[in-house]
C-alpha cells in the first residue's frame, strides 16, 4: 500500500490544486451545521404549529437524517481509489467525529426526558415524542457507527499505510462499504466478524467503539420497552 509520499497521492494533490480547491469532507464542520441548520428550522416549525416540547427531538432527528444520507450518498458509491482519496482528507475531521459522538450521546438524555414527561401523558403529542425517541435513538446509533465506519477508513489508509491495520480477506483494497460493514456489525454485535483489526490501535478504537454501541443498545431496548408500555395502555 503507498505511504504519504507516494507518487499516486502526490499526483491526487496537484490535481486539487490545479482546481483550486480540496474535495468536501464527508463529516466536515460545513456539513454537520448545515444539517443542524435542517433539524433546528423543522425543529421550529413543529414547535410553532404543535408544541415546544418536541422541538429537541425533532431537531436532533431531522439533523442526523440529513447528515446521514448526505454523507452515505457520497460515500457509498466509491470504489477504491475513491474510498481512499476520500479517507485522505478525513484527517481534519477528528475534531468533528467528537461532537459528533458527544451530541449522539446527549441526545439519549434528550430522549429519556421525552420519555418521562411522556408516560405521564395522554393524547397525540405524547404518541408522537415516543415515537420521535425511537426514530431519534436508531439515528443516533447509526450516526456513531458512520462516525467509526469513516474513522476505520482514515485510520486504514492514513494511520496504518503499510499494512492497513484490518483483515477484510481480500485482494482489493476497502471500499467505504467494506468500513461501513465492519463498524455496523461491532455495532449490532458488539464484537467483529470476519474482518479483523491486526493493530493494537484500532483494536483499542474497535473496543471504545463496542462499549459504546452496548449503551446505545441499551438505550434502544429501553425506548423500545416504554413504546409497547404506551401502546398496551
Amino acid at each position: 500500500m503507498d505511504g504519504g509520499g507516494s507518487p499516486s497521492r502526490r499526483a491526487t494533490s496537484v490535481r486539487w490544486a490545479a482546481r483550486g480547491h480540496a474535495p468536501d469532507r464527508l463529516l466536515s464542520a460545513r456539513r454537520a451545521l448545515l444539517s443542524l441548520a435542517a433539524g433546528l428550522a423543522a425543529g421550529a416549525v413543529v414547535a410553532l404549529a404543535a408544541t415546544p416540547r418536541l422541538l429537541a427531538l425533532t431537531a436532533w432527528t431531522v439533523t442526523t437524517a440529513v447528515l446521514l444520507a448526505w454523507v452515505w450518498r457520497t460515500s457509498w458509491p466509491q470504489d477504491s481509489r475513491g474510498t481512499k482519496r476520500l479517507a485522505e482528507q478525513e484527517q481534519s475531521t477528528r475534531s468533528t467525529d467528537v461532537w459528533l459522538i458527544s451530541a449522539a450521546v446527549a441526545s439519549l438524555a434528550v430522549v429519556v426526558v421525552a420519555l418521562v414527561q411522556s408516560s405521564a401523558q395522554r393524547g397525540p403529542v405524547a404518541v408522537a415524542s415516543v415515537l420521535l425517541s425511537v426514530v431519534s435513538v436508531a439515528l443516533s446509533w447509526a450516526l456513531v457507527n458512520t462516525v467509526y465506519a469513516f474513522k476505520y477508513a482514515r485510520m486504514f489508509y492514513l494511520d496504518e499505510p503499510d499494512e492497513g491495520g484490518i483483515d477484510f480477506g481480500e485482494v482489493d483494497e476497502p471500499t467505504y462499504s467494506d468500513f461501513a460493514y465492519l463498524a455496523f456489525t461491532v455495532g449490532m454485535s458488539f464484537a467483529v466478524s470476519d474482518t479483523e483489526p491486526t493493530t493494537t490501535r484500532i483494536r483499542r478504537v474497535a473496543l471504545g467503539h463496542a462499549l459504546l454501541s452496548y449503551a446505545f443498545g441499551t438505550g434502544v431496548l429501553a425506548v423500545a420497552i416504554n413504546l409497547v408500555t404506551n401502546l398496551g395502555q
